[in-house]
């Protein structure tokens, strides 16, 4: 499953992957048919009607390729967490 699962009050569950990387994190095609599953299995069993949104949690961002623009809906980079 996910490292962190936030649901939300606006009924809106957002699946939280974290990565801890030196540099920008690569969502790799093989990855990201891995956080599909995740994302599909996670709605199939939980039976929610709310959105679910990918939320990538990282050391420095996650480098823009065509499997994260298709899969992840936010990033928060770790700097966001220390302000």
């Amino acid at each position: 499953m996910s490292d962190l699962i936030i649901d939300r009050a606006d009924n809106c569950i957002n699946l939280c992957e974290v990565k801890f990387y030196t540099d920008e994190f690569v969502i790799s095609k093989p990855y990201y048919n891995e956080l599909r599953i995740k994302c599909d299995l996670f709605k199939t069993y939980i039976k929610t009607r709310n959105n679910v949104f990918l939320t990538m949690i990282t050391t420095y961002g996650v480098t823009p390729n065509t499997q994260m623009l298709n899969i992840v809906s936010n990033t928060v980079e770790m700097k966001a967490l220390f302000q």
